[in-house]
């Protein structure tokens, strides 16, 4: 039978696109196909679960199935381009990089390099596969001929964990807006603490509680606990930084909505983990958002901070 391999640029914990490599492998499996992961790095915790992406040519064929997960420049992508196998694009997108232009300057050429990479990429891709329709549409407009659509997909078994009890006792009770996902300034943390701000003038004793790492944005992350602080709401911001899965879904169950004001989602998979955990959802309509949330949630179309 067919094999169908997959190609990541970072494999790691706690991330979606890792995640989603992983269950779509598992499902591959479960399907009869021989199914590996390749990537260029790999985190400690998952060394047994990929191979170093080079040593693919040592099954590289024609009849096979290759799957590259792009969300950033790499050097996978210019391997990729060169096998002879069959070779699908699965988009996760690419931030615009004027987000990160006087926050992150590597990050910010990283993007504009990915989305060069992409570009090259059309002409040597059979299908290219969006995780959301946004993407595919992008894929379209980078001059991909066969697209379609691929939703992230998650593995719910991993979220039944029991909760944290020190969390509980510590969020346990008042009001608790919760926001999951790395901090960067595509996802408007600080429009997050803004909304905060007027929030926490009719529940004194309410919280932020931002989930998620800020590796490579700490001066972001600078930049919004400042903000918090001249606001004088500081007191009330949880930053947690990146937290074990059991946190995670502890936080969940805590939360009173599920707060985005996020600028650009290729899909956002917090949505998903919300709706699992029946958080009610406020997300700002940008992008892939729509398409993810449709009317599971509210969607804001505009931000009008006084």
């Amino acid at each position: 039978m067919t094999a169908v391999h997959q190609f990541v640029a970072n494999f790691g914990e706690g991330d979606a696109i890792s995640n989603h490599v992983r269950a779509l492998r598992g499902l591959l499996r479960s399907w009869g196909y021989a199914s590996d992961v390749y990537a260029h790095y790999v985190s400690v915790g998952l060394a047994g679960e990929a191979c170093e992406y080079t040593r693919y040519r040592e099954i590289s064929a024609p009849e096979n199935v290759v799957l590259f997960h792009f969300s950033l420049a790499t050097e996978v992508a210019e391997f990729f381009a060169g096998l002879p196998d069959r070779k699908v694009l699965v988009y996760h997108n690419i931030t615009p990089a004027e987000y990160f232009v006087g926050v992150n300057e590597r990050v910010a050429k990283r993007c504009w390099r990915g989305r060069f990479e992409l570009a090259r990429l059309a002409a040597v891709t059979d299908l290219a596969l969006g995780v959301s329709e946004f993407n595919r549409h992008g894929l379209e407009e980078m001059g991909f001929r066969r697209t379609g659509v691929l939703p992230i997909l998650v593995d719910w078994a991993s979220y039944a964990l029991p909760p944290v009890r020190s969390l509980e006792a510590a969020y346990g009770r008042g009001t608790n807006l919760l926001y999951v996902g790395r901090l960067a300034p595509n996802k408007r943390v600080e429009d997050l603490i803004k909304t905060y701000y007027f929030y926490r003038r009719l529940d004194p004793t309410s919280r932020l509680v931002v989930v998620g790492s800020a590796t490579d944005m700490e001066a972001y992350l600078a930049a919004c606990q400042k903000l918090a602080a001249e606001l004088g709401v500081l007191d009330g911001v949880v930053f947690t930084g990146l937290v074990p899965q059991a946190d995670l879904c502890t936080y969940y169950r805590l939360a009173s909505v599920y707060l985005s004001m996020s600028e650009h989602e290729g899909f956002c998979v917090p949505l998903l983990e919300a709706m699992h955990f029946g958080v009610p959802i406020v997300a700002y309509a940008s992008t892939g958002v729509p398409d993810t949330l449709g009317d599971a949630g509210l969607l804001v179309a505009d931000k009008d901070f006084p």
